[in-house]
This record gives C-alpha cells, structure tokens and sequence, in this order.
C-alpha cells in the first residue's frame, strides 16, 4: 500500500474517531503541561491551528494541502473537546458579568453548549475536506470561524 493512501486510510479513521475519543474519555494533548488553565492552553492551540488552516482553506488542491488541513481540523475537534472538559477554569468576562451574575456555573455550562457546537462544525469540516468537498469544506472553515467569533464576543475577556 503506497504512502499516500496509507495517509489518507489513517485521517480517514482519524477524522471518524478520534473526536468521539476524545469526547468520551477526556484525553489531555500535553498532560506533562499541568497548567494555570488547561483551558487557555487549549483555546490557544484550536486558535492556532485554525489560522495555519486559513492558507490550507484557499487552495485544497495544493500537494498536501487537504490531508494536512484534515489533520488540523481533527486537532482543533480534539482541543476543542478538552476545553469543554475545562470550562470552569474560564473566568467571567466583564462584560458578561451582569448576564452572569457570578453564577459560575451557568456562565460554564453556556460555554460548553458553545463550545460543543464548535467541536460538531470541526468534526464536519475534517469529513467534509477528506470527502473532497470542497464548496462544502469552505462553508464550514468559515462557519467555524463564526462560532468562534460569536464566543470570543460573549466568553473571552478582552485583551
């Protein structure tokens, strides 16, 4: 079996199970990294990862372009999956504090129904990228990118 197809089995499976992994089990990337906030940590990586993605996004018919973007929306899947087991580490923003009220709780569990609608959008956009469709895939990497900014605006403290 030639490397590339090797590859492309292995992100195939990838893009299947591993977000169901990592959702049912709670794996850490880095847990030697114990952290002030796991949850910052992994924000920053999804964060990361997705702007590499951003030239992958243009042209996904670029040698390696497609498998390596599948692969890096697998990660944020998986990163994202991480932050939703650390929400409570998240602080309230200020201009969220009247919503919130110091209901901490209430405050993490939002967090997480946002963050598990960003997980399903990175889910599909690495299903849709292995599958090759690509009209599809871009819709996705910019409605992921729109929930992101619709969390960053509610959950994120300014900087």
């Amino acid at each position: 079996m030639s490397n590339t197809i090797q590859r492309r089995a292995f992100l195939a499976v990838g893009a299947i199970s591993i977000p169901s992994i990592a959702l049912a089990k709670g794996i850490t990337l880095n847990s030697s990294a114990k952290a002030a906030s796991q949850f910052e940590d992994c924000m920053k990586q999804a964060g990361d990862h997705l702007k590499t993605m951003r030239g992958l996004m243009r042209n996904l018919e670029a040698p390696g372009a497609r498998p390596d973007a599948a692969f890096y929306a697998n990660q944020v899947t998986i990163l994202l999956a991480q932050c939703i087991e650390h929400a409570e580490q998240a602080p309230i923003p200020e201009r969220s504090e009247s919503k919130y009220d110091g209901n901490k709780e209430q405050f993490a569990n939002d967090l997480r129904i946002k963050l598990t609608e960003a997980v399903s959008a990175s889910n599909s956009l690495a299903r849709q990228i292995l599958m090759g469709n690509d009209k599809e895939a871009t819709n996705l990497y910019a409605a992921l990118r729109n929930v992101r900014k619709e969390g960053h605006d509610e959950f994120e403290e300014e900087h």
